[in-house]
């Protein structure tokens, strides 16, 4: 089920995600190159992931059964351009790439549409992800169960529209980047108060799990889930920091999206 040959554009942040998780679940391909135009970032991923292969080029990355795009928007036409070059019959193209829908990528490939798109979340590096995927018309049914098998071992693929891709980025895959700093805080403060760096993360994090499924399971609104702790230190400045974090993530879907 695993794919055997695995490429990808790009060698930064989300392809260590990727390629840790898979490596927890021993679910690594066989063969994973990566074409990474900046050694250092290569040379960095190779030391964490030594089981990769540094590519030098596009052409490299033939033969892949899927190739993974982790690159900048800016980059795309270029890549683009390139991996068209290449593409097999039976080749599967992933994008992480924002602003680039199927529809665009289709013809930026010269018709090629056996792709998908993905939206991964950093918590894939423990496989605790939750992933929105879409796939392009060409793909078949063993298709997407195979690239779904492979990235199951993430975490959540739930079947989304492509153009709710960036939504999704906006909000969760986003999402940890809007509230890690606070919990690191709580953190910090729990150990200032007298706790061992393990209580306090052990404290922290199982809080926030369990106020994840307070949210998502107890069936009661948002006002009735807030009240369930009679203290809100920060009520008289709610309203502020929710129209800090609302322009700030609005800016960031139009980003996405513009």
């Amino acid at each position: 089920m695993y794919y055997k040959r695995a490429g990808f554009v790009g060698g930064g942040r989300v392809v260590r995600i990727i390629l840790n998780g898979w490596k927890n679940k021993k679910a690594l391909p066989e063969e994973i190159r990566v074409l990474e135009i900046k050694p250092e970032a290569a040379g960095q991923l190779k030391s964490v992931i030594p089981e990769i292969k540094i590519a030098g080029e596009m052409a490299d990355l033939a033969g892949s059964e899927i190739i993974f795009l982790a690159v900048h928007p800016p980059a795309m036409s270029e890549v683009l351009g390139e991996l068209k070059k290449i593409l097999g019959a039976e080749t599967v193209v992933c994008s992480f790439v924002p602003k680039f829908g199927l529809g665009k990528l289709k013809e930026m490939l010269g018709g090629f549409d056996r792709l998908v798109r993905m939206n991964p979340l950093a918590t894939s590096f423990v496989n605790a992800g939750y992933n929105p995927v879409c796939f392009g018309p060409g793909l078949s049914a063993d298709d997407k169960n195979r690239f779904l098998g492979q990235m199951a071992v993430l975490g959540q693929t739930p079947e989304v529209g492509d153009e709710l891709i960036e939504v999704y980025a906006s909000i969760s895959a986003m999402g940890p980047s809007y509230l890690w700093f606070l919990f690191y805080e709580l953190v910090r403060l729990g150990e200032e108060f007298g706790l061992s760096r393990e209580q306090a993360l052990t404290a922290v994090s199982n809080m926030l799990i369990g106020a994840a499924r307070t949210m998502n399971e107890s069936g009661l609104p948002p006002e009735e889930v807030m009240d369930l702790i009679p203290a809100r230190p920060f009520a008289e400045d709610e309203e502020k920091i929710k129209e800090i974090y609302r322009q700030k993530i609005i800016g960031i879907f139009k980003k996405l999206t513009g």
